[in-house]
């Protein structure tokens, strides 16, 4: 591997979004790809390149406590600069199981990938998948709604996976 990405550095409080609505699941892709596009993470274009590998690949988790999925694309065309946007949504939106792609997932909260290389981004997957594998973890991401203190309890709780 090159060089790795911090998972610090891929977190940023002004793209953590709280109580979002979205109708569906390309409606709440298209709003994260709409602020990591204003942020300067991606340029336009990015919410396809989401949209068509979620839909070959998906990335709903049946994760206890919150589901939780990580879309993100295969190509990166429209990746400026790595990071990672989330959000909380007001009312679970359905994303297809990761592995089998049949089962429905109503998701909680979700964690776009704005990733250049496959290295570096299957490092940060695997830790964030790992945390979300965790009951405990999930339970104090769930009772937390200010975006500092989530961004600081993702990287605390992922500086402890081992991968």
């Amino acid at each position: 591997m090159a060089h790795s990405v911090s998972l610090p550095d891929l977190f940023h409080e002004d793209a953590v979004l709280f109580d979002v609505h979205a109708s569906s699941r390309n409606d709440l892709i298209r709003q994260m790809a709409a602020v990591a596009i204003e942020k300067g993470f991606a340029t336009e274009g990015y919410a396809e390149d989401v949209i068509q590998r979620e839909d070959l690949y998906p990335t709903g988790l049946p994760t206890s406590v919150l589901k939780v999925a990580i879309p993100h694309a295969m190509v990166q065309d429209h990746v400026v600069v790595p990071a990672i946007v989330i959000a909380r949504l007001a009312t679970p939106v359905n994303f297809k199981e990761m592995g089998d792609g049949e089962v429905d997932v109503p998701i909680d909260m979700a964690f776009m990938l704005v990733a250049k290389g496959d290295a570096e981004y299957l490092a940060v997957l695997q830790k964030l998948i790992c945390l979300f594998a965790e009951p405990t973890s999930m339970e104090r991401l769930a009772g937390l709604h200010d975006a500092r203190a989530l961004v600081d309890a993702i990287v605390d709780l992922a500086a402890n996976v081992v991968i």
